[in-house]
């Protein structure tokens, strides 16, 4: 049965379901009605909500979901970097040992084992600070946010959340593109100037794969 109201009396009338679409006039007050037709039932196929897909799960990371997990630790590839300066430093290294023992032992000049000495330990000190440095910077990749700490024993953090995220830049030289290494820059809505930068990036176009996994795309 359907039941409608009547335009001019209000009164309710019940009619059957095959006059629907039809018009009867009000028994009452004779107004003439037209009976709507039945809504069909909506296809549960269309008007079922998607399943949301965690792109990171899906993808073998973390889930976005859930509490803040660590998805991954990155350091500045300062060898793969600097190739060129680092193996000249190692052969300096080496050609002040190869000095210091031959040319300062065997052939007994003092000159040249305080020359080979000096060379070979401002090498080594040059290599320790350079390690010391890549060490004193990190990137931490989270399912929330991605944070830059910088210092030994003084900190300096910043951080970007990943929804908040406007901007992700990838700088490279060709050489770099050779090497699967670069400059990252993260900044977010709130901000003008980019506000993480982390050079010597190893595989930033990974980097910036997995921080798109948990941006709002």
């Amino acid at each position: 049965m359907i039941t409608v109201t009547c335009d001019k009396c209000e009164r309710l009338l019940s009619v059957e379901d095959s006059l629907a679409g039809s018009k009867i006039a009000c028994p009452h007050c004779g107004d003439i009605n037209v009976i709507p037709k039945r809504a069909s039932a909506p296809d549960s196929r269309e008007t079922a909500p998607r399943p949301s897909v965690d792109r990171a799960a899906a993808a073998g990371y973390p889930p976005d979901s859930g509490p803040e997990q660590r998805v991954r630790l990155i350091r500045p590839a300062v060898i793969r970097a600097h190739p060129v300066a680092i193996v000249g430093l190692w052969t300096l290294v080496l050609a002040g040992l190869v000095g210091a023992i031959y040319l300062g032992l065997v052939k007994g000049s003092t000159t040249w084992l305080v020359a080979s000495l000096v060379a070979c330990l401002g090498a080594l000190g040059a290599l320790g600070v350079w390690k010391v440095l890549s060490l004193s910077e990190t990137m931490e990749i989270t399912t929330k946010r991605s944070v830059l700490r910088r210092g030994l024993l003084s900190k300096a953090t910043t951080e970007v959340v990943h929804d908040d995220i406007r901007n992700l830049q990838i700088s490279q030289t060709f050489l770099q593109r050779v090497l699967k290494v670069g400059t990252i820059g993260i900044s977010s809505a709130g901000q003008d100037a980019v506000e993480i930068v982390m050079r010597d990036a190893p595989n930033p176009q990974e980097i910036r794969k997995i921080i798109d996994l948990y941006r709002p795309l």
